[in-house]
């Protein structure tokens, strides 16, 4: 049974998607945590940046090379190490927003508004809609252990830093983030669950007919041989005028989509209707969290840079656009400059491509073209966009 397990788990990684191959890829799950968990009394960025930086990436180069190649997860991780050790003094300035005025026994002792507002603080709710939370509070770095864990635990699993002042005026400005009611959230949900369905199935429909995604032999571009059992008037008037890579790239970004925004909307909605039952606190509740993605009109007023930095998910674009915003702080350029917006551009492209990367296998089924051409079409793909970005920029300001 353990062996069957193990070919299993193999035929996984090799082929399908890549994985953990090695101890050594665990490691600097457990190595960050605890290098935010000593207290700068104790040692001083640069230290842990001495001291931890290198086993990470000891430890990921080394995972890497057992398993033929990048992964999504350890490249996250290998950035989020060096966002959080190395070039954000997290420890010192980030500050994490409770949504509940803490009761005597939550808050820290003689850390007062009146004795250090940076410390503790009571705000209002203006950023939010019809909630029932008294106020939020912020916590800086604690001093106790407990609170300490918990505080970098925190952290560590707020991909896309919601409800964290990180010392960034364009971030901090929206947290807390706007909250809908449990009511209009679900309603939302239902409609976005409604929305994906019809489009998965429509997606799926297509790729049932269409033999390029079930046939090895048949390439991007070849003509549409279309099952009779699609109607004609689809077949004939529609379809048949469409540019097959088109169509088909459209179908599988369809389902993507669809299957991403669905399984987000399903799990969401069990976690608020969990907390509308008082079987969860509010904290583990969703609807007090931003949507996943945001809305489609921002694609048609603000083109790529409304895609990527309102229309799709956030959850890479702290990581991947801080190295190039630390580089602008350190060259001395304004922040609101256009030079620094190209360096934060080009950063968070450059390493998306090469976190995604880490979604090809070291040898993917039926690939036509060797694993290492694929990776790297899938990287250009993420560096082009900082081309296309400058371009609306420029043509934008004519």
């Amino acid at each position: 049974m353990s062996s069957h397990l193990s070919r299993s788990y193999e035929y996984l990684t090799l082929h399908i998607i890549p994985g953990p191959n090695s101890i050594s890829y665990f490691i600097p799950l457990f190595l960050l945590p605890l290098a935010l968990l000593i207290p700068p009394s104790r040692a001083s960025q640069l230290q842990l940046s001495c001291i931890f930086l290198p086993l990470i990436y000891a430890c990921i180069i080394h995972t890497w090379i057992r398993g033929g190649g990048i992964d999504v997860i350890s490249a996250n991780v290998a950035l989020w190490s060096t966002v959080l050790i190395a070039l954000q003094d997290c420890r010192g300035t980030y500050r994490r927003i409770h949504l509940r005025t803490p009761s005597p026994s939550e808050a820290p002792e003689a850390k007062s508004p009146e004795n250090n507002p940076l410390i503790y603080t009571i705000k209002g709710t203006s950023n939010n809609s019809a909630n029932d939370d008294a106020g939020t509070w912020e916590e800086p770095y604690p001093d106790e252990l407990y609170r300490r864990l918990c505080w970098v635990l925190t952290l560590l699993t707020s991909v896309r830093l919601t409800y964290w002042k990180i010392n960034d005026p364009h971030h901090d400005k929206t947290q807390p983030p706007f909250r809908l009611t449990r009511p209009a959230f679900l309603r939302r949900a239902a409609s976005i669950i409604l929305q994906s369905y019809i489009l998965l199935d429509t997606a799926a429909f297509y790729s049932h007919h269409d033999p390029y995604f079930t046939r090895a032999d048949i390439g991007i571009d070849t003509p549409l041989p279309l099952s009779p059992t699609i109607p004609p008037f689809l077949s004939t008037t529609l379809l048949q005028h469409i540019a097959p890579r088109f169509l088909r790239s459209s179908a599988l970004g369809a389902q993507i989509y669809a299957t991403i925004t669905l399984g987000g909307a399903l799990g969401t909605s069990l976690l608020v209707l969990s907390n509308s039952l008082h079987l969860i606190p509010t904290t583990w509740s969703l609807h007090t969290w931003p949507l996943f993605f945001g809305p489609v009109s921002a694609v048609l007023h603000r083109g790529l840079r409304g895609l990527w930095g309102t229309w799709w998910h956030q959850t890479m674009r702290h990581p991947t656009s801080m190295p190039g915003r630390a580089l602008a702080a350190r060259l001395g350029i304004p922040p609101h400059s256009t030079t620094a917006y190209a360096l934060r551009t080009l950063s968070a492209f450059f390493f998306s491509g090469l976190v995604h990367m880490g979604l090809v296998p070291p040898e993917p089924l039926s690939a036509t073209r060797p694993t290492a051409q694929i990776r790297l079409s899938v990287a250009l793909f993420f560096w082009i966009q900082a081309l296309g970005v400058g371009l609306e920029m420029a043509v934008s300001r004519l």
